[in-house]
């Protein structure tokens, strides 16, 4: 646990990859009082769809969005953002409950991948063919290549 602590660039990298393509691209609730959002009253009772994509993506909390730049995740760049600007888990009292977790699972999954291979994409960002259903995922998956690392003597093994 505590090396993971100290992966804080990992996490950036991941938290920035889950600000452009959030698990759940989208999800619903129903306002339980009357509000206004953006200077429109919306009433209690209405269902609203929330799409962290595209919330994701607002020039306002992340400027040049489509930029995989992972240094927006670094504690001294993301103090006095807008907690609800990424909510790559939903937010509030119906937040995931797993979210600790999966960042904990992404992160060992992702050292431990990286301290043994090289890893290059194999597709361009535009040939994805994204599918926004339960969860956003390619349509064919995600193809990369892997190449065997050498480990060299400052390594640790596992």
């Amino acid at each position: 646990m505590d090396d993971l602590k100290k992966l804080r660039y990992l996490e950036a990298v991941v938290k920035e990859a889950l600000r452009i393509y959030p698990s759940v691209p989208f999800f619903a609730r129903t306002i339980t009082e009357d509000c206004t959002i953006r200077g429109y009253h919306v009433p209690k009772g209405v269902n609203v769809v929330i799409l962290p994509f595209a919330l994701h993506r607002d020039p306002e909390h992340f400027s040049e969005p489509e930029e995989f730049r992972p240094e927006r995740f670094l504690p001294e760049n993301s103090s006095g953002r807008n907690p609800y600007a990424y909510i790559p888990f939903s937010a509030g009292l119906r937040n995931c409950i797993g979210q600790r977790f999966a960042l904990m699972e992404e992160k060992v999954v992702l050292s431990t991948i990286l301290r043994n291979f090289s890893v290059k994409a194999s597709q361009k960002k535009e040939d994805l063919c994204l599918l926004g259903e339960l969860i956003l995922r390619p349509k064919d998956g995600i193809w990369v290549e892997l190449e065997h690392r050498t480990p060299t003597s400052g390594d640790k093994t596992l």
